[in-house]
């Protein structure tokens, strides 16, 4: 076989007058273990089902040599079961399908179908179909999922139990090249851990789009960006890329800076000559010559016209330099404590509080969160984190105990805002009915999140999650919330919303309570407190 897997050559995407994929290059080699990174909507994921033949390019072409096994998130197919969904991801149902139907032609007494009968069932055989089933019954058995939940409908699963479902998929899975898509999404710590085992033992190519940092770290040694249609492609990791990026965007920087300088150095030069040229002019006035010599006044008029001539030049060469695009600075969530709130005290707390849903209870729970509090909900899935958040927040009634909040406390959640968001009105709409705001200053703290003109005039809905988040940020600024609450944040979100999320939050003052199975970004956080919530009665 050879080594390179799958060779891409002048793929081109595009949706409407959109160009998503525009001449990518892309070739995986047995062995790689590469990572897809760029802003949610350039293409990630296109470009996934393109390489997997999943979808069909507009131009370009690609070729596959060996088995390739595409993983998307098990959530994307809720109709089917968890089997169902598994033995699809994997290929070995397409492949049944396709033997059963050519060996019907061949029973029909079709001697065409002798070939394609044969490829068909290399094909089966290869993707392992002939043991499948129970190679998937082991790997939930290995992985705790209950026999039962492989034939309950992917719809009536919690989030981990599709993640592991997930999990299962990529353990059964058996193919030359591996294609999974954001794998990462809603695994706990121990599901994390044997993901990135799976990978590790996994003898042929590993692509991979995922937003979690300390996964690209430890299982990348190609980074590929796509950004505005095109791919690049770097060696050496992500530590490596991360460190071309800082350059980039340090370069950036200053190249704008220095345009800037020079503009303003011309205006400043053009202003002075300006200003000489017409105290020069003065002095042609007659009435200012005591000799009234013509020669001299022709002089000085002479001289006036060239400085006017030379701030016309300059005047030309400022409009002539090219000023970039201002990098964004990641804009930070501000937040003034009064000297009571910074005096200390519980700004939420709960008391006794204790929560079912159906067979399923947690509690009683003593919890206060005090400002300044950095804390972090921590436990597998199914311990109660996200009920928790919601106990806190108000919005999940309590079977026992008690919620406090202390007087002028303000309480949010990042995501209470998404139905809003979710509509047809624009994002400046949404932030100035959330707010108050004017347009223009709607304008200008939607900016401040790193949300261009064209993005803040679109319908709500059609944002992407990173911008959509971005919004929500830019809401929570103008609410003063002195206690905001953090589900899981990272979940859906591009390495460059990320960044904006921990840069809006590294400083918050106020109370902070996450939960997240992100350690990179817990880390960011400097969170100071953990509570490790029990396993709850059933």
């Amino acid at each position: 076989m050879p080594s390179t897997l799958l060779d891409a050559r002048g793929v081109t995407r595009s949706f409407g007058a959109r160009t998503v994929l525009d001449a990518v290059e892309l070739q995986v080699h047995d062995g790689d273990r590469l990572a897809l990174v760029g802003r949610n909507g350039s293409g990630k994921s296109t470009l996934l089902r393109i390489l997997a033949g999943e979808e069909a390019a507009d131009g370009g072409t690609v070729a596959r040599h060996g088995s390739v096994a595409y993983l998307p998130q098990l959530v994307a197919t809720p109709e089917l079961t968890a089997r169902e969904a598994i033995l699809e991801r994997i290929g070995v149902a397409a492949a049944a399908r396709e033997l059963a139907r050519q060996a019907k032609a061949l029973a029909g007494g079709d001697l065409d179908a002798i070939d394609a009968h044969a490829v068909a069932l290399d094909r089966w055989l290869a993707l392992g179909g002939e043991d499948a089933e129970a190679r998937l019954a082991g790997a939930a058995a290995e992985l705790g999922l209950a026999p039962e939940l492989l034939d309950r409908p992917l719809s009536r699963l919690s989030g981990g139990q599709a993640s592991r479902a997930g999990l299962a998929a990529v353990r059964v899975a058996r193919c030359d090249a591996l294609l999974l898509d954001e794998p990462t999404n809603h695994l706990d710590a121990d599901g994390l851990a044997r993901l990135r085992t799976l990978l590790d033992e996994h003898t042929g190519a590993v692509v991979l789009v995922s937003h979690d940092r300390a996964l690209l770290a430890d299982f990348a040694d190609s980074i590929v960006e796509l950004d505005e249609g095109k791919a690049t492609r770097y060696s050496g990791g992500w530590e490596a890329f991360r460190r071309e990026r800082a350059d980039a965007r340090a370069r950036a920087s200053r190249e704008y800076e220095q345009a800037v300088a020079e503009r303003d150095r011309l205006t400043a030069v053009d202003r002075e000559i300006r200003r000489r040229a017409a105290a020069s002019a003065g002095r042609v006035d007659p009435r200012r010559s005591p000799d009234g010599d013509k020669h001299s006044r022709e002089f000085v008029r002479q001289r006036a016209d060239g400085m006017r001539h030379r701030a016309a030049r300059l005047a030309t060469r400022r409009e002539h330099v090219e000023v970039p695009d201002k990098p964004i600075e990641p804009a930070r969530l501000a937040l003034e404590l009064s000297a009571a709130e910074r005096g200390g005290g519980a700004a939420l707390s709960l008391e006794g509080a204790e929560v079912s849903r159906g067979d399923w209870h947690l509690g009683p729970l003593d919890l206060a969160v005090s400002y300044g509090d950095r804390l972090r909900l921590a436990g597998p899935n199914g311990a109660g984190k996200s009920t928790v958040l919601a106990a806190l927040e108000g919005t999940l009634p309590l079977a026992a105990g008690r919620r406090r909040v202390a007087p002028g406390a303000v309480v949010a959640t990042l995501g209470q805002d998404r139905d809003a968001i979710a509509a047809e009105r624009t994002a400046t709409a949404v932030m100035r009915a959330a707010t108050g705001l004017d347009e223009t200053d709607a304008r200008t703290a939607l900016a401040a999140f790193g949300l261009t003109a064209a993005e803040v005039e679109r319908p709500a809905s059609t944002l992407s999650p990173g911008e959509r988040t971005r919004t929500e940020l830019a809401l929570a600024a103008h609410r003063r919330a002195t206690c905001l609450l953090l589900d899981e944040p990272t979940n859906h979100l591009d390495i460059e919303s990320l960044e904006v999320l921990e840069a809006a939050v590294v400083d918050w003052p106020g109370a902070l309570v996450v939960a997240t199975h992100d350690a990179t970004f817990a880390a960011a956080l400097r969170l100071d407190r953990e509570i490790e919530l029990p396993i709850p009665e059933r």
